[in-house]
C-alpha cells in the first residue's frame, strides 16, 4: 500500500493541499527530492550587506 507524499511549503512552512510550483533538488544520485511552494508564496527578499565588500549580514 502506498500513502501519498505531503508536500510542505519551504517558503511559509505550511502543508500544500493544492497546486503547487515544483523547485527541482538538482541532485544527480537523487538523494535531495524537489522541493514544493505555493504558487503564491514568494522567497524571502535578500538580506542586506553589513559591509559594502562583507558578506551578507545575520
Amino acid at each position: 500500500m502506498t500513502y501519498p507524499v505531503r508536500r510542505w511549503c519551504v517558503h511559509c512552512g505550511r502543508l500544500i493541499e493544492g497546486e503547487a510550483v515544483a523547485i527541482p533538488g538538482f541532485s544527480a544520485s537523487g538523494a535531495r527530492p524537489d522541493a514544493y511552494r505555493h504558487p503564491t508564496c514568494r522567497p524571502p527578499a535578500p538580506r542586506p550587506r553589513s559591509h559594502p565588500n562583507g558578506p551578507a549580514g545575520r
